[in-house]
């Protein structure tokens, strides 16, 4: 009967193998046709780790926790985006390949898909499970973490980190002004403050120009401000990084994956050059990553020795600085308070008086953090007499581009009605201009007064009755970069002027207004050699696209995957409290959903926050439940 049962398995090991295949030679030849047979990589990369697991008969895996249809639904759902993404991103295999034979590539290769999943959950599962009989790794875990002091340990991260950060200060000194910056500086010396960046990066920027002016002993006060800058954002960073360091070593992550978390982010490339760059995306970033693994330790005190009063307070000051650095944190935040305050008050019920006790402590902190983040937003948007009357555009980036979709490819069908409301909103005899990986065309002319709002939402749902797959569609490009593992969009056509991977440069024909803004900041073109460096690998056509591997690391959709995968390996496990870190991060990533556009710098965050978290939830696997 063995015999039997493993030759069927065999037969069905090969039409799936060569099914593949085939679906494989038909893509190549349609890209091949279609002149663009280059990309990432990442898709062969993709099929040949897919076709390994098929040939390994984990097709046929049971030991995992989900149902047979479950899986295929999830292997499905992420072969159907990449086989789209690729559908979408070729103007002329969309236009050669018919929606049945689209429907066929995913069917052929969804079984690649489903084999990974289950070599994965099996292997999640065994981990589990000898978590749960108390592995013999769980002695070797705790004396990872016993003897290390984490004050060394920090002081020493830091120094290496802030070694490594040196070298892109040097090569861009005073910093790399990013397009960002432009309207910041505007504020600061011209137009007076608004909160459509964060207030408090505007002032801290503001405050580092103003000590530039009154150093007696710098003869250039510009540069030295932004330098001042500079140094207090690496300082930060660097923080940051050497505090998850030490919460990792503590959680006994193995040293040699610590020292290598220190080493990247000391001399990764996008690490240093986000680090010098003056955007509010740095700082935000890497406070998610504390933040996550404070949540991480918060939901793991029951088995744990409680935190205190010193810890109580880093978190307050972590999680007020996080609202503060990003506008719309505070959504993201208040979703992750009502998932953790319902949380703690199903397991205070069932614990002892001192953790009912920490329940109650950190409810009230959650509280005052509330409470705290509003008191100081508006005490400096009073002390400095900022205006906020950006908001209303800024929250309707899905329907300007859904709306400017529809304009786009249907006008000639649009009523004299359509044409009325459109005027309201976007001007007498104008409409809104329609680029797929980005809103900020479609909604820049929106002032977001009473009359333009209800226009605009009228003539939203009017177009949205009659034309609802040109609007999951603009939902989906824009959107790209966070499913489609071999989205460019991000890359080339997001701004014109500020191409590549981490969008670091600004328009040429703005460089008379940064004079006027800041007379002296002139960087200096002593280290060509390594300023070229640094520009190809954050250039469009950068030596890691032609490194699968590496190209995958670089890709935001790669951690909004794993992103999604921890979540199903939690709910599959039933470690509800494992989800709680990643709350604030799946509500994060919704908020970039709802934005203007994909860039690397907005999902840095997360991208950061998921690899911290991954450690951990990988190192938890091994340990014995306490």
């Amino acid at each position: 009967m063995k015999k039997e049962e493993s030759s069927v398995q065999n037969m069905i090991v090969t039409a799936a193998l060569l099914a593949a295949m085939l679906t494989v030679g038909r893509i190549l030849w349609v890209c091949y046709r279609a002149g663009t047979l280059y990309t990432f990589g990442i898709f062969y990369l993709a099929v040949a780790v897919g076709m390994w697991c098929v040939f390994r008969k984990a097709l046929f895996y049971q030991k995992a926790f989900f149902p047979v249809w479950v899986r295929g639904l999830l292997a499905v759902v992420f072969t159907g985006a990449q086989v789209l993404g690729m559908y979408y991103s070729i103007p002329e295999v969309e236009e050669t390949v018919h929606v049945w034979e689209l429907t066929l590539w995913i069917l052929c290769l969804s079984p690649l898909t489903y084999s990974a999943q289950n070599m994965l959950f099996a292997w999640v599962c065994e981990r589990s499970e000898r978590e749960a009989a108390g592995s013999r790794r769980a002695a070797d875990i705790s004396d990872r973490a016993a003897g290390f002091s984490s004050g060394k340990g920090f002081c020493m991260a830091f120094a290496v980190i802030m070694a490594g950060f040196m070298i892109p200060f040097a090569t861009y000194y005073p910093a790399i002004m990013a397009y960002d910056v432009i309207p910041q500086l505007d504020q600061i010396r011209i137009s007076g403050y608004t909160t459509h960046h964060p207030l408090i990066h505007t002032l801290m920027l503001s405050f580092s120009l103003k000590m530039g002016e009154v150093l007696p002993f710098v003869h250039n006060a510009d540069r030295a401000g932004l330098a001042i800058y500079t140094v207090l954002q690496m300082m930060i960073v660097a923080g940051c990084f050497a505090y998850v360091y030490t919460f990792l070593r503590r959680k006994g992550v193995s040293r040699y994956v610590c020292y290598f978390f220190v080493l990247c982010a000391a001399f990764y490339p996008t690490h240093g050059m986000l680090a010098v760059s003056i955007t509010k995306d740095t700082i935000y970033g890497a406070l998610v990553m504390v933040f996550t693994v404070f949540v991480w330790e918060l939901v793991t005190a029951a088995r744990q020795q409680i935190p205190q009063r010193a810890w109580l307070a880093a978190y307050l000051g972590v999680t007020v600085l996080l609202l503060l650095f990003r506008n719309n944190s505070i959504y993201a935040w208040i979703l992750y308070l009502i998932v953790v305050s319902a949380f703690s008050y199903g397991r205070s019920r069932r614990a002892d008086k001192a953790y009912k006790t920490f329940c109650k402590k950190v409810g009230l902190l959650h509280a005052a953090a509330l409470l705290l983040y509003l008191l100081l937003n508006t005490g400096m948007a009073t002390a400095v007499h900022a205006t906020s009357n950006t908001y209303a555009r800024e929250m309707l980036s899905v329907p300007a581009q859904q709306i400017a979709r529809v304009v786009a490819y249907h006008e000639e069908e649009l009523t004299g009605k359509d044409r009325e409301l459109l005027s309201v909103v976007w001007g007498e005899d104008a409409l809104p201009e329609y680029v797929p990986a980005i809103a900020d065309r479609s909604k820049r002319d929106i002032s977001g007064s009473s009359e333009e709002l209800s226009a605009l939402r009228e003539e939203w749902i009017s177009l949205g009755l009659r034309y609802p797959g040109e609007y999951v569609k603009a939902f989906l490009l824009k959107n790209k970069g966070m499913w489609y593992l071999e989205d460019s969009s991000y890359l080339n056509d997001v701004y014109s002027y500020a191409k590549g991977y981490l969008q670091i440069t600004y328009p040429s024909d703005q460089q008379e207004y940064i004079q006027t803004l800041v007379p002296g900041y002139v960087r200096h073109q002593r280290l060509q050699f390594l300023q070229a460096v640094y520009r190809y690998f954050a250039g469009g056509d950068a030596l890691w696209r032609y490194l699968p591997p590496l190209a995958l690391v670089m890709q935001p959709a790669f951690y909004c995957w794993l992103l999604f995968y921890y979540v199903i390996c939690c709910i599959g496990l039933k470690k509800w409290e494992a989800l709680i870190p990643a709350v604030y991060l799946a509500a994060l990533a919704g908020t970039v959903l709802l934005g203007p556009c994909v860039l690397v710098r907005y999902l840095y965050p997360l991208m950061l926050a998921v690899t911290a978290l991954l450690l951990l939830s990988l190192t938890a696997l091994y340990a014995r439940r306490q």
